[in-house]
C-alpha cells in the first residue's frame, strides 16, 4: 500500500497529459501535484523516477500514435536532421518537461514543509 501511495503522484501526473487538452491546466496540474507530493513521498531521487516512469509512458504512447504527428518529420528533414530523431526528441523532451515541473512543485512543497518544522521546533 505504501508502494502504491509513493507512485500515485507520478501516475496522476501523466495521467493529466493523456486525459486534459489544455496545456496551462496539466501545466498548473503538474506543479500542485509535485507541491503535494512534497509532504507526502519520501525523498528518493523523485526527478529521476518521474523521469524515467514518464519516459517509458510517453514512448510507449507516442509508438502507437506516432502517425498523428508525422508532420514533424519534415520538419526535422528541413533543418538537416534525420526523420528518427522524433522516436528521441519527443518522448525524452515530453518526460524531460513533466519531471521538471513535478520536481519544481516538489521542492516547493519540501520547503515549506521543512520551514513549518523549524517554526514548531523553535515554539
Amino acid at each position: 500500500m505504501k508502494n502504491i501511495l509513493n507512485y500515485l503522484p507520478y501516475i496522476v501526473v501523466l495521467l493529466a497529459q493523456f486525459l486534459i487538452n489544455n496545456y496551462t491546466v496539466i501545466l498548473i496540474l503538474t506543479i500542485v501535484t509535485g507541491f503535494i507530493a512534497g509532504f507526502k513521498i519520501e525523498n528518493k531521487s523523485v526527478f529521476l523516477k518521474c523521469f524515467l516512469i514518464g519516459l517509458v509512458v510517453s514512448t510507449t504512447v507516442f509508438l502507437i500514435y506516432e502517425s498523428r504527428v508525422e508532420y514533424v518529420k519534415e520538419l526535422l528533414v528541413n533543418i538537416g536532421l534525420s526523420s528518427l530523431f522524433i522516436y528521441v526528441l519527443f518522448p525524452l523532451f515530453n518526460a524531460l518537461n513533466t519531471a521538471i515541473l513535478f520536481f519544481f512543485g516538489y521542492k516547493i512543497g519540501t520547503l515549506i514543509l521543512e520551514r513549518k518544522l523549524k517554526r514548531a521546533l523553535q515554539a
